[in-house]
């Protein structure tokens, strides 16, 4: 990188520069990502691919338990507290959290292996089950030290940390399924370079902050994180739990093909991601500004315009990318891949308007709603999914994240009066939703693919014509002449 380019950078806004940073992270993340799916995909069969999809159901509700909820908890109080010298001491009393945490649930999960294995879904072998509690050990300290970074605004180090992981599990993982150990080689080359982060981590977190476990008040820390951490657990049940259900409701190449869609449709999620990192962490200490709620709701309107237009690329683009990535066994993956496009922009959207619910000084709001959800999603898997299968799961999925989403926003607004503008965002969501419907009646993977760029192009306009995008608005005069915002 040229003097030149780093000098333009730095002139750049510090959350343009960050963003930047994460955006080049998840693309080079998510690449490597592709670039596995067609080895993952000739090695594993359909089948292995759906016992692989209950591993990581396993792994989705292990990582909310030993993550402890202390990432928000890190990212609430940092917010409160007075000055750099009183947020590192909050850092490095979660961080002592996290480091007790992982060695006592490690400890007990590595010594009952054999006895979890045998209660699982899916029947998975004690190894497999050890080589992920040793990834899941590492949970707790890697997303302490990851939010951390992104609120020092160290987004460089962050990139580098997430990218050597990411290498580090590719390279392993196509040499272990080369040598033939199949499912339990992708486990082992997780275990390995989640734990290699980890060393990193806890090297640059020490340093910078160090590690406290005394002065802590425990009390008023359970009192923020176990309602959180019994949230994060019932919303389990809106992300993977279905997968559990499925193992004994379809055969195990239908959850494969479940896996290989929702590997695309999660890229609706990922592409907010940059945003996200930058955002989600500075969202308390944001409103707490003066016209903090005026901000707040500006940002909050751009991430889900970012959500919008990213479905709507993955619901266009994914069928392609699939039918080109992929054996013709998965190919009929494809079908899945808009609804679920469609469930994570409502599970985005619930996050990114959720900061009223985590100022309390407990966690509870975000448990009631979430338990509701959780109940609701539930009972509609029983009664969907032995009827209709993958898309009973779907169907019920997106119903209890509308549910979520309108429980969420009642229950922040009654604690942040943050004024969303949701109206002209409706706007642009119908637009989108009629062009991608529209475009899926040409049924290729082809014409939808060339069809994304003119409706992302369309989708992008509105968005400036309507003012949702201010910063545009004010840097040229025409978008303001047509904008609500009008001339100022």
């Amino acid at each position: 990188m040229t003097f030149r380019t780093r000098f333009s950078l730095q002139r750049l806004p510090a959350g343009v520069r960050e963003s930047l940073y994460y955006a080049t992270g998840i693309i080079m993340v998510r690449a490597i990502g592709l670039i596995l799916l067609p080895v993952n995909t000739r090695f594993l069969s359909a089948d292995d691919y759906g016992h692989l999809e209950v591993l990581l159901a396993f792994a989705d509700v292990g990582s909310q338990l030993f993550a402890l909820a202390l990432p928000t908890a890190l990212s609430r109080f940092v917010g409160a507290a007075a000055g750099w010298d009183e947020r590192r001491r909050v850092c490095a009393e979660m961080f002592g959290v996290a480091l007790l945490t992982a060695l006592v649930f490690g400890a007990a999960g590595l010594a009952f292996a054999t006895p979890l294995a045998s209660v699982l879904p899916g029947t998975p072998t004690a190894w497999e089950v050890r080589m992920l509690l040793i990834a899941l050990c590492t949970e707790g300290l890697l997303a302490v030290g990851l939010t951390w970074l992104r609120i020092r605004g160290q987004a460089g180090t962050f990139l580098a940390l997430s990218l050597g992981r990411t290498v580090l599990f590719a390279l392993l993982s196509i040499s272990l399924l080369y040598a033939g150990f199949g499912v339990i080689g992708i486990l082992i080359a997780t275990a390995v370079s989640a734990g290699a982060q980890t060393l990193a981590m806890v090297w640059l977190v020490v340093k910078d902050t160090g590690i406290r476990l005394r002065g802590i008040d425990w009390p008023g820390l359970a009192l923020y994180v176990v309602p959180l951490l019994l949230s994060g657990i019932a919303a389990f049940a809106l992300g993977t739990f279905d997968r559990w259900i499925l193992a004994d409701a379809v055969d195990p190449a239908a959850l494969g093909l479940y896996g290989v869609a929702v590997r695309i449709g999660v890229l609706t999620a990922v592409l907010l991601q940059p945003f996200h990192m930058w955002w989600m962490p500075k969202r308390f200490i944001v409103l707490e500004e003066p016209e903090g709620a005026a901000r707040s709701a500006r940002m909050v309107g751009v991430g889900i315009i970012i959500t919008l237009l990213a479905a709507a690329g993955v619901a266009l683009a994914g069928p392609l990318v699939i039918t080109l990535m992929t054996p013709p066994a998965f190919h009929a993956a494809a079908i899945y891949v808009p609804w679920l496009a469609l469930i994570y922009v409502v599970q985005e959207s619930t996050s990114l308007v959720a900061v009223g619910c985590f100022l309390r000084k407990d966690g509870f709001a975000p448990l009631v709603i979430n338990l509701v959800a959780a109940g609701v999603v539930i009972a509609l898997y029983f009664v969907f999914i032995p009827r209709y299968g993958v898309a009973g799961a779907i169907g019920a999925t997106l119903a209890a994240q509308v549910l979520r989403f309108a429980l969420t926003l009642a229950i922040s607004y009654h604690y942040a009066r943050i004024a969303y503008p949701f109206g002209r965002l409706a706007l642009v969501a119908l637009f989108l939703l009629a062009a991608v419907g529209a475009a899926d009646a040409w049924g290729e993977p082809l014409a939808l693919f060339l069809l994304a760029g003119p409706v992302l192009a369309l989708g992008a306009l509105l968005t400036l014509v309507l003012g949702l995008v201010p910063a545009a608005c004010e840097r040229w005069p025409l978008l303001r002449r047509f904008s609500p915002l009008g001339e100022r």
